[in-house]
């Protein structure tokens, strides 16, 4: 069978289409800055789960160190463990042992790779799909386009774009699993025509790629392809194919042998992994009372409807008048047919944010379904099985977020490759004007699902990140679509207190631009700090300095904490943080008399973290700011001086003065806007 990719027209309309898809995907990747070490955090954290698996392995163990992976650590018998497939890790292998410069930062660039694995399996499967249906037929100028449209969307156009926006473990393994899938769903409709030894090797490869990198996916390929090689042990796709059924079932039952092994090693369990024995079950309440509920697990059938609605609503989007136009629905998924979830977030749907290949995929049931004694037809039905099974886990599953809808993307493309050919052969029956009219809906609709996941994606990455990301994100909202009457000046609100609750992406002012929050929807951080105004204490030393201390500020959040000058004889001083677990002292610095020193407390928005400093002296310590409450929901903290004005403290000989920090210009803007 020739592929049409030997064809000029069907080149160009690849490389069209993955120039497209690629830019929004990369362009997002790296979040619109050339920096190939980003991480979806400043701190790091689960961007360097699987670099520490890689460890591990070089170390001859299977566990990681005690504490490293956080909450999402599996503590079985002392030893620590991630439920993650171990794929993502062996491909850090070889860079580790060249050498550990990179390590926790190769998670944009393994995402990246994933990406070019997912492209170039995606133009195989389509341009195969078109030789099953349309034979040795010379693409024509019309499936060209529509191939080129296809590609875009479904490379550039689909929840892989937003999940590109944050390179951490929970992402990257989505990237790696869907384009494995996808290859080995490739494999599967081409070991069916040809079932030859090197085809079944390759479909054995991308099986055993995905059982190590997602269960639900890759226990799908495997199962699938054992059915594959009993179908052809039953003779179902012809004699002359009967012989090579045992070298496909083993394709099949060699990698899902091996995934079971892993698990079993692991956790004691073919596929399950023990999530009573996970350090976030331990801390958080409503997840003990989700297993409780469930009897012990989150999956099974009492999920279906939720995950049906939640990910296939019409409405599954929010259009604002504001950057950047379309985002997330504003409100958290809901439980449906009295399912109690263990989380749930808000959460865009298939039908809203992926519309081309949803359609395209309905437009495909008919010719899949209708009885057909053609091989190469029927080659295509297991591919589609695969991918629909590939959905089985996330369906059956208690907790709701927008990255779970990439369980969907291996079978919105074989489904809409498909679709795709079969809605092309009826448009070259149609007029001229019916068929421009056509591709210009298809590209339309391949547009907005494009346009809608990079945007997304952006926020997402800038709300996640904080700091300067998200300072900067919120300004380019007031560059590009603020100013009196807008929009987005309505959503500006102030008090003196942070409220409990608020409208999703409302921008909340305390005092008079102290600080500047932003409401991000969600029920477990419902405020997240755009930037806070420092607070700053300058010191007059009077004369001589005597032994002594005073407090200046203190941290409140789940526990308090205390900010001291302390001085002593001989004319020192330094800053001292107090907590329960102890103090923390900067070092002394000498001051002289008639002379100043400032003490200064200011928020690392990306750290959640309060960073004390003097000067002279320098940095002292951070302080928590942004802290867990007791149901593990974020809440941010707040700063009280000690006094206001100007005191004079004679027990230590010095005045101090409270000083007014540097001015919050961006929050001063939108306040000035709204009350326009």
């Amino acid at each position: 069978m020739t592929s049409p990719l030997r064809q000029r027209r069907a080149q160009v309309a690849t490389a069209v289409g993955l120039v497209v898809g690629g830019l929004a995907f990369y362009l997002t990747l790296f979040d619109f800055r050339l920096d190939p070490t980003r991480t979806a955090v400043r701190l790091g954290y689960a961007s360097n789960f699987f670099d520490l698996q890689a460890q591990a392995f070089l170390d001859g163990r299977v566990d990681v160190p005690k504490g490293s992976l956080g909450i999402e650590g599996f503590v079985i018998d002392d030893r620590t463990y991630m439920y993650f497939p171990p794929f993502p890790a062996l491909l850090r292998v070889p860079v580790m042992l060249l050498t550990d410069a990179f390590t926790g930062r190769l998670s944009l660039v393994s995402m990246g790779v994933a990406w070019v694995l997912f492209a170039a399996m995606t133009v195989l499967l389509l341009w195969l799909v078109h030789a099953c249906l349309r034979g040795a037929r010379p693409v024509t100028r019309l499936e060209a386009v529509a191939a080129a449209i296809f590609l875009a969307a479904a490379t550039g156009g689909t929840v892989l774009t937003f999940d590109a926006a944050l390179p951490w473990v929970y992402h990257e393994v989505y990237l790696w699993a869907v384009a494995l899938v996808v290859g080995a769903l490739y494999w599967v409709v081409r070991t069916v025509l040809h079932p030859t030894r090197t085809n079944a090797l390759w479909l054995g490869g991308f099986a055993l790629a995905s059982a190590l990198t997602r269960t639900t996916g890759g226990w799908a390929v495997c199962l699938v392809v054992v059915g594959v090689g009993g179908w052809l042990a039953l003779g179902r796709y012809g004699p002359e194919r009967r012989p090579a059924w045992r070298l496909v079932a083993l394709a099949g039952g060699v990698p899902l042998a091996v995934a079971v092994l892993y698990n079993q090693l692991k956790f004691d369990h073919p596929y399950l992994f023990p999530l009573q024995d996970q350090v976030w079950t331990s801390v958080n309440e409503h997840r003990r009372d989700a297993l409780a509920v469930n009897g012990g697990t989150i999956t099974g059938p009492q999920f279906f409807l939720t995950s049906l609605v939640n990910y296939f609503r019409p409405d599954g989007v929010r259009f604002v008048d504001y950057f950047p136009w379309v985002t997330l629905p504003g409100q958290p998924a809901k439980a449906y047919g009295g399912a109690y979830l263990d989380q749930f977030y808000r959460t865009g749907s298939v039908t809203a944010f992926m519309p081309l290949l949803l359609l395209l995929s309905l437009a495909s049931l008919p010719l899949l379904l209708r009885r057909t004694t053609s091989t190469e037809r029927r080659a295509l039905r297991p591919a589609l099985l695969a991918g629909v099974l590939v959905t089985g886990g996330v369906m059956a599953y208690g907790y709701v977020a927008y990255r779970y809808t990439s369980e969907f993307v291996p079978a919105l493309v074989v489904a809409g490759a498909v679709g795709l050919w079969a809605v092309t052969g009826v448009l070259e029956r149609l007029p001229a004007l019916a068929r421009g009219s056509a591709l210009t809906v298809t590209a339309a609709l391949a547009a907005f699902g494009i346009a809608a996941n990079l945007l997304t994606g952006v926020s997402m990455a800038a709300t996640t990140y904080r700091g300067a990301d998200l300072r900067d994100f919120v300004a380019s909202q007031a560059s590009i679509s603020g100013g009196p009457g807008t929009a987005l000046s309505r959503m500006v609100t102030q008090s003196d207190a942070l409220p409990t609750s608020g409208a999703t992406d409302e921008l909340h002012v305390l005092g008079d631009c102290d600080a500047l929050y932003l409401n991000t929807g969600d029920a477990y951080e419902p405020w997240v700090l755009v930037e806070a105004r420092p607070q700053v204490v300058e010191v007059r030393v009077d004369g001589r300095l005597h032994t002594g201390r005073v407090l200046l500020y203190t941290v409140h959040g789940t526990v308090d904490r205390q900010v001291y000058l302390e001085t002593k004889k001989g004319n020192y001083a330094r800053v001292v943080i107090t907590t329960k677990a102890g103090d923390y002292a900067g070092g002394w610095f000498g001051v002289y008399r008639d002379s100043t020193f400032r003490v200064g407390i200011g928020v690392a928005t990306d750290l959640g973290f309060a960073e004390v400093t003097s000067t002279p002296g320098g940095f002292v310590g951070f302080v928590p700011y942004i802290e867990w409450d007791a149901s593990w929901n974020a809440r941010p903290g707040s700063i009280s001086p000690s006094f206001h004005g100007t005191r004079t403290f004679d027990r230590l000989g010095v005045t101090m003065t409270r000083q007014a920090g540097l001015p919050l210009d961006l929050c001063h803007r939108l306040l000035a806007d709204s009350r326009a």
